[in-house]
Formats: C-alpha cells, structure tokens, sequence
C-alpha cells in the first residue's frame, strides 16, 4: 500500500477514514475525519481484538489548525510500532495506560512535595514566630532582640531571610556575624549569635507545638543548629563592673534632674527608686503596678522573667523607708494612674527613655566637673545602679543569700527558680534596714566607711 497523501486526507468525507500500513507485523495508523477535525491514532491488533491508540491531531498543510502533519504522525506511529515489539509480550495500550498512571502519580507527589517545601518557613518566618513566642511570655528583651534580628540578619542578608530556615548553614550564620566584625561591632555579634541560637532552638521544637501550627501555619524541619557550629568570641564580652561611688550616689540624688530639667521628675524619682530597691532590674520595676503595692505590710510584688527558658517568676521585696517616700512624692504625678512611673497614664515610661535622661545627666556633670578642673569619672548607666547596690551590700557584709533574696537573683534552689514567698520576708527586711540605712547616710552626706554586721543587728534589734 502506498503512503497517504495529504490530498486523500484532506478529501474524507465525514466520518471516513484513511489508513497507512507499517508493514508487516507492525500495524498501521489511520486517519478519520469527525466534524472538520482530523484525529490520528496507531492501530494494532492484540488476538482478534482491534487496539487503537490515539496520536493527536492533524492539520493539514497551509491552514492554521494546530495539529501535527502527516510527516510527524507517521513518525509517531512508526516509533509507537517499535515501542510495541520491544515490550512484547505486554500490550502496547496498557504498557501506555500504566506509563500515563505512573506518569500522574509522580507529578502529584510531586506536587505535594512542592507543597511541603512551600509550607516549610524561611529564616524570616523562623524569626517572626520566635519573636512572637516571646511576646506571648511577656519577655521584655523582645523589642531588642527584633531590633537586632532585623538590622543584621533579615534587612542585611535579605536573599537568605528568603531561604528556608531549614536549609540555613553554619557558613550563612558564619557571613552574618563577619559582616558585623567587619562593621567594626563586637559584643553584639555574640548577642545576634545567642538570638540566632535561640530562634533555632524554637524553630526544632515548634514543629510539634500545635499551638505555633495554628497561630503561624508554618513548619520548620529542622534538622541540626547551625550556630552551635559557629564559636561565641570570648574576647569581645567586655564585663562592665562600673560602680558609683558615694560621692556620685549623693551628686545623683541631688542633681539628676539637672540635665533634663524639662522632664518629669518621674524620671529622676524612679532612678532613685532603681537604688532604693537594692538595684532590681529597672525593666521590672518599670512595669509596677499601684496595685503591686502593699502599704499596709511595706512590700512590692513583682513577676521576674530573667533567667534560663525566661520562665516568670514571683518576687516580692521590702519596702523601705527611702522607697517609701519616693513612692510618696511620685504620687502626686501619677497616682491617678495604673503605674506609679508613668507620665502619660496609658504606658509605664520607657527604659530606654530612662537611659536618655542619664545620659543627659552624665553629660551635665562632667561639663561641671571640667569647669572645676576635676576629673572626669567614666558615665554610667541604670544597669550600674545594680552594680553598685551590689557593692554597697557587700560593703555591709550582707551574707550572699541575702543579697540574691533582695537583688531577686536566684541562689540554685528550686525555690529561688519559681517562687520568692513572704515566708523568708523576715531575713530580706534585716538586709533591707542596713542596706537603707547605709543610703540614708549617703544621700545625707554623712556616709562611714563603718562596716555593720548582719549578725551584730539582728542581735541589737532583738534587744
């Protein structure tokens, strides 16, 4: 039989079919017309049952019918007549049927591990829901650790926000932390690698957290830290032990008004407040409420989140003399509002406003200072003003128990990890007198470099 023509085809009348044999054994592949549509398919024969499989379309020369050409389906059918006799004995159209399924098959597995991976998050999302844990623990260090985060990791190294956390390297967190030494920047490169570790950690164990699921929607998968790889430097934790002398507390005292004298005096009673209450952490007696406040029994109740996994504790401290008339003054500010350290009524201050205003003071004083022609000690910060408590306690030979129940530090017990009761209140008040005592004679002027024993004034106060 001769090859078809493109004129034979074109000439079918509806319904009708041509066909060209492949020879002998090999089958054939026809053409019918349905409509004003040609569909090509390969014919064989399995026993005494015909087998059809389809080829595609065919368009005819000079028309802009997309299909294939008779050419191109003569190819198809000879390259389907070769497939046959080498799978043989299995049937060419199941053979086809099965390729197709596995064909399926792979694509939609496919398809659903390119839904897994997209569901994976990126560095960027490992970060917002590890911020976002924090938030919902009330840590306070949160705003600057998504400070930090932000400025040099996710906006610093935008292309690897995008990657998937789970495919971060030590070598990605290695270029973090090297652009920040290069940057000339040090204790902070240990501070972005401690968050980093962090967000990391949460991100191993967020997978299973239900909670995280619902709230984030995202899966991290990860396998390994990599920043435990990458060495913390040593060298660049430069520890601040910067204590004020009794001249600078009574300077302080008297003057820190001096360089914002156009601030609230909220500002300058809760820095004395800050000394007044052993040096604990202004973040946390910045958040104080009236309600804290126990006048009648002279104590303050505070929630502690410093610590290992920043797991909240209670504390309660005594409230002393000096603490007690601060307490006072700033009332005629803000006793109308929730914080006693507040200026708007809405919000407690902010810390770091705090720190503002002392750097504005210690600006004030050294200009003071050279004017005399004195010497100019080195600035300090609100975070010295526990330094410094912590100085004027061992000056007093207050045992180091006593210290950590006023400084709100814990001593190792389990107690100290989740609770503060009143039931040791007696031995902070003890420490608590002598340590006001002390500041009392400071702020006055009259400060002695006359030691007190602990034991020696529970002994007269007994008497």
């Amino acid at each position: 039989m001769s090859n078809l023509t493109d004129l034979e085809v074109k000439n079918l009348s509806e319904d009708s079919y041509k066909t060209e044999s492949l020879g002998r054994g090999r089958g054939a592949f026809m053409i019918r017309k349905r409509g004003k549509s040609y569909q090509a398919f390969y014919r064989y024969w399995r026993g005494k049952q015909k087998a059809m499989v389809p080829i595609g379309s065919y368009s005819p020369p000079r028309t802009k019918a997309s299909g294939l050409s008779l050419k191109e389906i003569r190819e198809k059918a000879t390259e389907l007549a070769t497939l046959r006799q080498q799978i043989s004995p299995q049937d060419l159209k199941e053979y086809l049927e099965q390729q197709e399924a596995d064909r399926q098959q792979q694509a939609e597995e496919k398809r659903r591990q390119a839904e897994i991976e997209s569901s994976y998050g990126t560095l960027e999302d490992l970060c917002t829901s590890y911020l976002s844990d924090m938030e919902i623990k009330g840590l306070k260090s949160v705003k600057t650790v998504r400070n930090a985060l932000n400025l040099y990791c996710l906006e610093a190294f935008p292309k690897l926000a995008k990657a998937k956390a789970r495919d971060i390297t030590p070598d990605d967190i290695v270029a973090i932390i090297r652009k920040m030494m290069e940057q000339g920047i040090t204790t902070t490169c240990n501070r972005v690698r401690s968050y980093l570790m962090t967000a990391f950690n949460y991100g191993m164990k967020a997978d299973h957290n239900p909670r995280q699921l619902t709230e984030h929607g995202k899966r991290f998968n990860i396998d390994f830290n990599p920043v435990m790889a990458v060495p913390k430097q040593a060298d660049y934790e430069r520890v601040r032990d910067r204590r004020l002398s009794d001249d600078e507390i009574y300077d302080m005292w008297i003057n820190v008004h001096q360089g914002k004298s156009s601030w609230s005096p909220v500002y300058g009673l809760f820095v004395r407040f800050c000394l007044a209450c052993f040096g604990n952490r202004p973040e946390q007696l910045n958040d104080v409420k009236w309600s804290d406040i126990d006048f009648r029994m002279k104590t303050l109740r505070f929630t502690d989140f410093k610590g290992k996994h920043g797991t909240p504790k209670k504390r309660i401290i005594p409230l002393t003399p000096t603490a007690l008339d601060i307490l006072e003054q700033v009332k005629s500010v803000s006793g109308d509002y929730s914080w006693p350290f507040s200026t708007s009524g809405k919000t407690p201050i902010r810390t770091d406003n705090v720190a503002n205003f002392l750097r504005a003071y210690n600006d004030w004083r050294s200009k003071q200072l050279k004017e005399k022609n004195r010497e100019v000690p080195d600035t300090w910060t609100q975070k010295d003003l526990r330094t410094t408590a912590t100085g004027l306690l061992t000056r007093l030979r207050i045992p180091k128990e006593q210290r950590y129940l006023l400084q709100s530090r814990e001593d190792g017990s389990v107690e100290s990890k989740h609770y503060d009761h009143d039931d040791r209140l007696e031995e902070k008040w003890d420490a608590a007198m002598i340590y006001d005592d002390c500041l009392q004679k400071i702020i006055s002027g009259k400060a002695s470099d006359t030691l007190v024993d602990l034991e020696h004034y529970r002994q007269i106060k007994g008497h």
